[in-house]
Parts: C-alpha cells; structure tokens; sequence
C-alpha cells in the first residue's frame, strides 16, 4: 500500500519519540533520519523531544515516582 505525502508524514512524526529514545530498528531509524533531512517541522519536534529524553535520563527512573 502506498501512503500519500501527508499519511508518511504522520506516521513518521508519530514514530518521533521512538526515535529520540534511540529504539526502533536500523530500516525504521534510517527511514527517520531521511525524512529529518526534509523536514523542518519534524526536526523542531525532535529538538523538543530531546530535551524530554535529557531531562528524564538526569532524574533517572528511581527518582520518577517523586517528579
């Protein structure tokens, strides 16, 4: 099935987290990281995203029930 321009791009951006996280595997990873080189809106929510990924990473998971 081929998805249109707008259906790509929103399950790439719902695949966001999972890729500021550093899961998914190496076909999924790459198919994000092209879509990134093309577009500005993602970058910015990937951008945002880290800075989540940062801040959970400094509290650490004993320290989350307290947050």
């Amino acid at each position: 099935m081929r998805y249109s321009p707008r259906e790509t791009h929103r399950e790439l951006r719902e695949q966001l987290g999972v890729f500021a996280l550093g899961h998914g595997d190496a076909e999924e990873r790459a198919t994000v990281r092209s879509h990134l080189n093309k577009c500005a809106a993602c970058r910015g929510e990937l951008s945002e995203l880290a800075k989540v990924v940062a801040l959970l990473a400094a509290v650490g998971p004993a320290n989350l029930r307290q947050v």
